[in-house]
């Protein structure tokens, strides 16, 4: 059976957790707050409420924490989606291309909610790559949780130990190995190569021109670049 590949968005597709950084220092700043640097893009990548719950120190649902989420989703358009399209990280288009092309089921699993996932992959031209995007919502527990990767999978018709979940972030790896899938990371995010592997990836990549080897064995144009260092 054909492998369906999953992928996180923010930090493994697409460069935003430096542009995801300021939105959420900006937000926290009106709500009379400070986070240093390293407190605000360890939050990257997770729901927005979840990341203001932490940043702010309120319950998940509590309304100012609502409205916090809201105002950075509409920083976030303002002031990283027209310059969206030169953060795809090099590589990426044509690693994409190169697994439509071998019959590769390809999904988006994101905490980004549908509308704010739909307006990245638009902005970037990736949208039309994908067959079906799991996003934060249209499942009952997000990451790292199991239930978007599976609800991707399904969408997919491929069972879950047919699934690769490709990510930046240790929810990533998570979450796929609770779904009962293979789990690479990247390095281009929000965790470093010792995190992933200590979360349980399989195998760890520099980005799209490292990772094409071990998705596309085959693939000419991938078969000669080196792999990275933090594979086992």
């Amino acid at each position: 059976m054909t492998t369906a590949i999953l992928f996180d968005v923010d930090g493994t597709l697409v460069d935003t957790p430096g542009g995801m950084t300021t939105v959420l220092r900006m937000v926290v700043a009106e709500h009379g707050r400070s986070a240093t640097d390293n407190q605000l893009r360890r939050t990257v990548g997770r729901p927005l409420t979840a990341s203001f719950a932490t940043l702010l120190g309120l319950p998940v649902d509590h309304r100012e924490v609502d409205r916090a989420a809201n105002r950075a989703r509409e920083l976030f358009t303002e002031t990283v989606i027209p310059s969206a399209s030169r953060l795809v990280f090099p590589g990426v288009p044509e690693l994409l291309a190169a697994l439509r092309d071998h019959g590769h089921p390809l999904a988006v699993v994101t905490s980004k909610v549908r509308p704010s996932a739909i307006e990245l992959l638009t902005a970037t031209g990736l949208l039309d790559a994908f067959d079906t995007l799991a996003c934060h919502g249209m499942a009952e527990r997000g990451k790292p949780h199991p239930d978007l990767a599976l609800l991707a999978a399904d969408a997919l018709g491929v069972p879950p130990a047919h699934c690769v979940v490709v990510g930046d972030a240790l929810d990533d790896i998570r979450m796929a190995n609770a779904a009962g899938m293979t789990s690479f990371g990247v390095t281009t995010g929000v965790s470093s190569r010792a995190e992933l592997l200590l979360a349980g990836a399989r195998a760890v990549y520099g980005g799209p021109a490292t990772l094409g080897p071990a998705l596309l064995p085959d693939e000419p144009a991938f078969r000669p670049v080196p792999l990275d260092l933090g594979q086992r």
